[in-house]
């Protein structure tokens, strides 16, 4: 065990925890000086960026733009034909979801499905898109390439010797998907009853920013001879001059040349400010109709972290103008231009004709508004076609009859040939910091893995509980990853807890492949905060949630996923 690998470990662990550096400068700095320290072969460090996962990973995220085009999936989600319940409703859902999410990267299926349960004409979105989250977090166990972690998992395994199959993955992930489905359509609606009727009788109130342009009726006049004291839908919160920031306003506060009003309220009755006589809206959304009004989402690796929204070049960027923000429940101050976005923001914008068609828009924003076109439908005949090519994948991958990197470069091959998937889809949508993270993941577990570190942890943790059989170990190791993962990502937390999982195996005798599918169920068990994976960042501004609603749901599905699959794991190898 050496002090310096300590310290990079260290080092890592404490920049994905703080947020302070994004995700992928912390991983590169990270390779970077294990690569100068020569903790590792330098050849070692760059060999793991052609790992067989990271590349299944890549072809399976560029494919998933594809499978977002077959309209039959989205149908599949809901009815709209029948009065079901909600029960019923949820139950629907999260089977398709799960049926889905078992071989589609859940993050894409999250995207795909979360308009159609933000807008769901009979039930209210906060019963419906925090379960799709789980859903499809829990249903991505249920194959070896469900998750990202999961394939890479399997790949590290197949390293030492260890072989985990269709078969490994199928009845430990059966037994959680149906304790997690049963769970959500018995207990979410009780738990999530009080918020959706809160927020039912609620204004969805966001950060609106306007202007006093020269010239304006309003400058030289009070805010209350203005009219602007008592609004019906908006509330005056703050008033920008300059550097300086007047809140809270006076109703004698008299309005200057070059104001900027910042009100909040409630986004779909807009025309109340549009109409007041002197104002302009903020950016000025010219030309562009209310039907175009959509709502999106900062997503969680999207480049537009940490930027405002003139540094991001926005409007020309997406031809979209945003003239309001939601982040949560908290309400936001200062000019809408000089906020920094965050991962899960709530965008209201004014699209232009082009935004569809910008090439940015995937991987950068989730559109809500199942009025959204988004990239436009397969034909019948090449979504059969489609279709028909990703159910030969599947049988190739099921029964082992190529190796599952292959195949996956097969299906991409395949989508590419067909022009399904262009050169220009590749290149906009191409997971480059997702590839960072991954192969900084997989020198992290390689870095533990040759230093010591594992051993010693596992021996740390053996320790804490002597004479601890295979059973309570089993419970330790799932307990150690879960842990990781509501701070790192779940990859990284995989690899992090591998190493030591495979020494403990060692240590007391016990199946190497049980303890290694422990570490992949675990790492995909965060279930509990909002913040440990990017799907509940996805929902819980759209959704309305509180950091309150995910601990009484998570608790509970975390509970029923925990029983579920180390019920099983032990049932299969003790």
């Amino acid at each position: 065990m050496n002090w310096i690998d300590i310290a990079l470990v260290g080092f890592l662990v404490v920049c994905l925890a703080s947020s302070r550096l994004s995700p992928m400068y912390g991983f590169l700095i990270f390779i970077t000086a294990v690569a100068l320290l020569e903790r590792l072969p330098f050849d070692t460090v760059l060999g793991l960026l052609a790992d067989p996962s990271l590349i299944a990973v890549i072809c399976l995220v560029l494919f998933s733009n594809v499978l977002s085009r077959i309209g039959w999936i989205r149908r599949l989600l809901f009815s709209h034909r029948t009065k079901a319940g909600v029960r019923t409703t949820l139950g629907r859902f999260l089977g398709v979801t799960s049926l889905v999410s078992s071989v589609v990267p859940n993050t894409a299926v999250v995207g795909a499905f979360m308009g159609s349960a933000a807008n769901h004409p009979r039930h209210a979105p906060h019963t419906l898109l925090m379960p799709l989250s789980y859903g499809a977090l829990a249903a991505g166990m249920l194959t070896p390439f469900g998750t990202s972690a999961n394939l890479i998992v399997v790949g590290q395994a197949a390293r030492e010797g260890i072989s985990l199959g269709v078969d490994s993955f199928f009845l430990p992930g059966l037994a959680s998907v149906i304790l997690v489905v049963a769970v959500l359509v018995v207990a979410a609606p009780v738990l999530l009853r009080k918020g959706a009727q809160r927020l039912a009788g609620e204004q969805e109130f966001f950060h609106v920013e306007a202007r006093v342009p020269p010239g304006s009726q309003l400058i030289g006049r009070s805010v209350i001879e203005n009219h602007l004291r008592n609004l019906g839908r908006f509330f005056l919160a703050e008033v920008m001059r300059g550097d300086r920031v007047l809140s809270p306003v006076e109703p004698t506060e008299v309005l200057l040349e070059g104001d900027i009003l910042v009100f909040v309220g409630d986004v779909r009755y807009i025309v109340e400010l549009e109409s007041i006589d002197g104002l302009e809206m903020m950016p000025k959304a010219a030309g562009r109709p209310h039907e175009n009004i959509l709502h999106a989402i900062v997503a969680a690796h999207s480049s537009l972290i940490g930027q405002t929204l003139k540094e991001a070049q926005f409007r020309s960027r997406f031809d979209a103008s945003v003239f309001a923000i939601r982040r949560g429940n908290a309400r936001l101050s200062g000019k809408l231009g000089d906020i920094r976005l965050e991962a899960g923001d709530l965008l209201v914008l004014a699209a232009g004709y082009d935004f569809a068609a910008r090439d940015d828009i995937r991987g950068q924003l989730h559109v809500v508004e199942t009025s959204y076109a988004g990239p436009t439908n397969l034909p019948p005949k090449s979504a059969a076609l489609v279709s028909a090519g990703f159910g030969v994948f599947l049988i190739l991958a099921f029964t082992e009859a190529v190796p599952f990197a292959l195949a996956t470069l097969l299906l991409l091959f395949f989508a590419l040939a067909g022009k399904w998937l262009s050169e220009r889809d590749v290149k906009r949508t191409f997971p480059f910091e997702l590839v960072v993270m991954l192969w900084g993941s997989l020198v992290l577990g390689t870095l533990i893995a040759h230093s010591g570190l594992g051993t010693t942890a596992a021996k740390l943790l053996l320790d804490t509980a002597p004479g601890a059989g295979p059973v309570a170990a089993i419970v330790m190791v799932f307990a150690l990853t879960w842990v990781l993962t509501e701070i790192l990502s779940n990859v990284s937390a995989a690899l992090a807890a591998l190493p030591v999982a495979l020494e403990i195996a060692r240590l007391i005798g016990a199946p190497p492949d049980a303890f290694a599918l422990t570490v992949a169920f675990g790492a995909s068990a965060s279930f509990l905060v909002p913040f440990g994976y990017q799907t509940h960042l996805m929902v819980m501004t759209a959704g309305g949630y509180t950091f309150a609603d995910f601990l009484r749901v998570g608790s509970l599905t975390l509970l029923a996923y925990t029983i579920g699959s180390l019920t099983m794991i032990t049932f299969l190898y003790f």
